[in-house]
């Protein structure tokens, strides 16, 4: 590898501010674009699939409410 091949390489690693902006305002962009909150999701997942989708939220639930007081345990005894 020359100095002419490092200079490019190093030029795609170090963006210039005006290709920082540019990226920022398209990733900006596509985050407004497709931005939904986390209960449109699981609201969206229920059309799906209602029977699944209960199913996980149930078991997600469960987990919450048994892994609480084990941490809670394994916190005390550390």
């Amino acid at each position: 590898m020359n100095d002419t091949e490092l200079a490019g390489t190093w030029a795609a690693l170090e963006p210039t501010t005006a290709q920082r902006r540019r990226m920022q305002a398209r990733v900006q962009w596509w985050l407004d674009a497709h931005g939904s909150s986390l209960i449109s999701e699981w609201l969206g997942l229920l059309k799906i699939n209602p029977i699944v989708s209960l199913s996980l939220a149930t078991a997600a639930a469960g987990l919450l409410l048994i892994a609480t007081p084990l941490s809670w345990v394994a916190f005390s005894v550390l």
